[in-house]
């Protein structure tokens, strides 16, 4: 296969016009072979070129990935494999990377965990989950969890308790019980959650309450008799967390 032309582009390649077709080469190939030096190379050559400036290609595609934002090998292995490289070029990649210190385990653990600190509202759990879901393991990432200073998950879960409490409009059970299932999904453990929960003074507004009971009075007295229909309220009273509601009281000020 005759070599008609090279032309060297802006990145790290060379354009190479052959007598078939035109290809990209790497630099590091296009010195390995002297191609620069060569009017014709062989056809099985050229082959293994090719073969070679793909396992390139898959490094240099990682190597632009990890450039963006810090990746793990799981990371890269699926964006490589959505780009179409087979399984040798895939290894090639990862193995040079991890070679020359890209996938550093430690700084990526330690930057993933800072960023979700200061940026989300999660906890241990969930940043183990999610680190192990990337394809760390648990004994790799433990010991960056044990230096984060607990306060910091007690000051998360204080805020977020504070910020719904202002738009609490139900019952405290049901706040208590919905607030508490909440962070829990979020990853903060439940001796936590409860250290403040348990602390907080949450009300209970007579007039949501009113408001609730003369709707359920006057759904319920239209079908059942006033026994019947005081039963109904305080069952559903009961479901959205209101206990020793004093329901006479309430039936009293409407029927006023």
């Amino acid at each position: 296969m005759k070599i008609l032309k090279y032309q060297k582009t802006h990145t790290n390649e060379y354009k190479i016009i052959t007598s078939k077709e035109t290809y990209k080469l790497y630099d590091d190939i296009i010195i390995k072979y002297e191609l620069l030096l060569k009017k014709e190379v062989g056809e099985q050559e050229f082959a293994q070129i090719l073969k070679e400036n793909n396992l390139l290609k898959a490094y240099y595609e990682s190597l632009k990935a990890i450039n963006t934002k810090l990746r793990t090998e799981m990371e890269l292995k699926n964006l490589l494999k959505k780009k179409q490289y087979n399984l040798e070029e895939i290894n090639y990649a990862i193995t040079r990377l991890n070679k020359e210190g890209y996938l550093n385990h430690q700084i990526y653990i330690e930057a993933y965990i800072h960023d979700i600190l200061n940026l989300h509202l999660c906890g241990e759990a969930k940043i183990l989950a999610d680190l192990q879901k990337l394809g760390f393991k648990e004994e790799e990432i433990t010991p960056y969890l044990a230096k984060v200073e607990p306060q910091i998950y007690l000051n998360k879960i204080e805020k977020y308790i504070t910020k719904k409490l202002k738009a609490n409009r139900g019952s405290a059970n049901n706040f208590k019980r919905k607030t508490l299932s909440e962070l829990l999904n979020k990853g903060f453990s439940k001796s936590d959650i409860l250290a403040i929960l348990d602390h907080q003074e949450i009300t209970e507004d007579p007039e949501i309450i009113a408001l609730l009971v003369n709707k359920l009075y006057t759904k319920y007295i239209k079908k059942y008799d006033l026994s019947t229909t005081k039963l109904k309220i305080k069952n559903y009273l009961y479901t959205k967390g209101y206990t020793n509601i004093d329901l006479d009281l309430y039936l009293k000020k409407t029927s006023d």
